[in-house]
């Protein structure tokens, strides 16, 4: 399979399967070769778009294709568990759409199968692989910034209407699995599994949470901090904070273009006690600080002198290219999973995530 074109199945004509169509072009030897939908009308809707050689009436026909190697699920989230084992029990390899199931037990019936199946599967968490990410964890791993002890995240704006699959219970809906499992994706991916989980929500009349917060904390003192929201817009950053300097992941982080490096000075201010009476020297230096000139002089020199060094990469296409060049550099490899985005790893998100929904019913 190394040298010849691996082609490629979709399931789903929403957006998201959209663009995931677009970001295939940019593939080497990737080729888009059918789509199906619940609706077939759909499906040849999207293959006239999208220049798709077949649409199928049913995802059951899609999936009994032999010329078709590999599937991925565009569907609402609570649907991948079956449409997953459908492809699976069919021989083809999966990528499926993030969330990859709606709960624990679900992504452990999925990946057992893959791995009975001997097929290769990952969630398509696209965070991960896009080009500033893998470098943000290239720099921790250098120890860029020191020991890293804390990281933030938020990623929040209002929908902008209710019919969204986000809002609506029986689908999987509400902002944890929507936009909250990017934070815990890219905490674990930088900072490991955390020992401890605590997490607050506010749920909405339909039954969704749209607002919650999460804490994780590690055996080392480390700490994330993770906020998601279906009502407001947030900073949609992430920092990653060391002992000598931290990492700023600009809006938007989940695809990222912009990132920044600022390295901390070792801090000499000492803090006098007011009980000792300043000597000539500290009255001086007091005296000058009070001073508005002096003060905007010293900011200004301040700034100068700051090492922040900020990185611009644009990143190629939409950025769905870049899971599946990691899908077809698997495959080509005869790897049944990625590294990057191991099964172990999403089974432990999923795993969290569970424990996180149980503590708002306590």
């Amino acid at each position: 399979m190394s040298e010849q074109p691996i082609r490629w199945g979709i399931l789903g004509t929403g957006f998201i399967s959209g663009e995931f169509a677009k970001g295939l072009k940019l593939v080497e030897r990737a080729q888009l070769w059918g789509v199906s939908s619940r609706q077939a009308k759909n499906a040849r809707v999207f293959a006239e778009i999208f220049q798709v050689p077949r649409a199928y009436d049913s995802y059951e026909q899609l999936v009994q294709d032999p010329d078709i190697d590999v599937v991925y699920i565009g569907t609402p989230n609570h649907t991948h568990k079956d449409l997953c084992i459908l492809c699976l029990e069919a021989g083809k390899h999966v990528l499926c759409e993030k969330p990859f199931t709606i709960n624990a037990q679900e992504a452990r019936e999925v990946i057992n199968l893959a791995r009975r199946q001997k097929l290769f599967c990952m969630e398509a968490m696209w965070m991960r692989f896009m080009p500033l990410i893998q470098q943000v964890k290239a720099m921790i791993e250098q120890g860029a910034i020191g020991d890293v002890r804390m990281l933030t995240a938020d990623f929040g704006y209002p929908l902008v209407s209710n019919s969204n699959h986000a809002s609506t219970p029986e689908f999987g809906g509400g902002v944890l699995l929507d936009r909250g499992v990017y934070g815990l994706s890219l905490a674990y991916y930088l900072l490991g599994e955390p020992s401890e989980i605590l997490s607050q929500a506010s749920i909405c009349a339909s039954g969704v949470d749209e607002q919650s917060s999460i804490l994780l904390s590690y055996p080392q003192g480390k700490l994330a901090v993770l906020c998601q929201s279906l009502r407001t817009r947030t900073s949609n950053q992430a920092v990653i904070m060391g002992t000598t300097g931290k990492i700023l992941i600009e809006e938007l982080f989940i695809m990222p273009e912009k990132i920044s490096l600022s390295k901390f000075s070792p801090s000499t201010q000492a803090f006098p006690s007011p009980l000792i009476p300043l000597n000539a020297k500290q009255k001086l230096v007091a005296a000058a600080k009070q001073n508005s000139l002096i003060r905007s002089l010293y900011r200004s020199v301040l700034g100068l002198l700051k090492s922040d060094k900020v990185i611009v990469k644009p990143f190629a296409g939409n950025g769905y290219n870049y899971e599946a060049t990691e899908v077809m550099n698997c495959l080509q490899n005869s790897q049944l999973e990625s590294q990057v985005m191991p099964l172990d790893e999403t089974l432990k998100i999923m795993e969290a995530i569970d424990r996180i929904r149980s503590q708002w019913s306590e």
